[in-house]
């Protein structure tokens, strides 16, 4: 969950050019996002929701991201949405390698709402058949789970490598290094006493650690009729593998049925085996069947 996902997908040949959108915030910002993959698409096609794990780099700097949608759903257009203070525009220096409007004004909660106002605007583009596939990884994925029950277009959605089913401090704690991990406690008391974008701690803001300590992905998922796929490597190192199968634990627990589980044991997060060879590509074909009768 600490990592940015999804580095390691095999791109293939010219990078299609996006479509550049601006939503604005009830603040007068504006969320920046892009529709890919529209070059062969028909004129009327479902869209594919991909969301990034943790990190601030701009979505137009990550075309693995579009690559992503791609294989997900061969003919859909895909959907990217940067991060408050994550585009390059964003005015002065960086702080860690993030702009300092990321650090303070960056949270899952926050990211939710961005994600809702897009949809809102996609609503009105003249290409989208009112179908939507959700796909997230690491962070992402959480992400992914907390939209899911409130967008009622979603036909499926698909989280990998991201431990939902356990509280999100208790991921990192199961995460990072034991002497890391026993910083935590007091860690997370700070962070609610003084929720704040100048300290940071595993590479978030107290800020993001405030709002996000006490989420439990899975709760959230259950609630949504769409179908779900998890998939997660047992040798995942950043999010555990026993959180995500807490996640599915959870949701057939609370009587989802349409929850699908396929874990890969040779696997990490990144979706490589034991001697370095990279799989994601394979993982999300393989994903991309699961999704396509969830379709028609």
């Amino acid at each position: 969950m600490i990592l940015a996902l999804l580095p390691l997908l095999l791109t293939t040949g010219a990078v299609p050019v996006a479509e550049r959108h601006d939503t604005p915030r009830p603040d007068g910002t504006a969320i920046h996002w892009s529709v890919e993959n529209a070059d062969g698409a028909p004129a009327r096609s479902p869209a594919i929701l991909v969301m990034q794990g943790t990190g601030c780099e701009p979505v137009a700097e990550k075309p693995n991201l579009a690559h992503a949608g791609r294989l997900l759903v061969p003919g859909a257009r895909t959907i990217l949405i940067d991060k408050v203070g994550a585009e390059s525009s964003t005015p002065g220096p960086r702080v860690e390698g993030c702009s300092q409007t990321y650090w303070d004004r960056y949270t899952l909660s926050g990211r939710v709402e961005d994600v809702l106002r897009v949809i809102a605007d996609l609503r009105r583009q003249a290409w989208w058949n009112g179908r939507i596939v959700i796909f997230g990884g690491s962070e992402g994925g959480a992400v992914a789970a907390l939209v899911a029950p409130l967008i009622p277009e979603t036909a499926a959605v698909v989280i990998l490598s991201s431990g939902a089913g356990v509280p999100v401090g208790d991921l990192i704690r199961a995460a990072v290094p034991p002497d890391m991990a026993a910083q935590a406690p007091a860690i997370f008391a700070a962070a609610r006493a003084r929720p704040t974008g100048q300290e940071r701690w595993a590479g978030l803001s107290y800020r993001w650690w405030a709002d996000a300590m006490d989420v439990v992905p899975a709760r959230s998922l259950a609630r949504s009729p769409a179908p779900v796929l998890l998939i997660h490597g047992a040798r995942d190192q950043s999010s555990p593998v026993a959180t995500a199968r807490a996640g599915r634990d959870l949701l057939l627990a609370a009587g989802k049925a349409d929850t699908d589980y396929r874990e890969y044991a040779d696997y990490d997060h990144f979706m490589c085996d034991r001697a370095g060879g990279a799989h994601m590509d394979s993982v999300l074909q393989d994903a991309a069947r699961w999704i396509a009768p969830h379709l028609r």
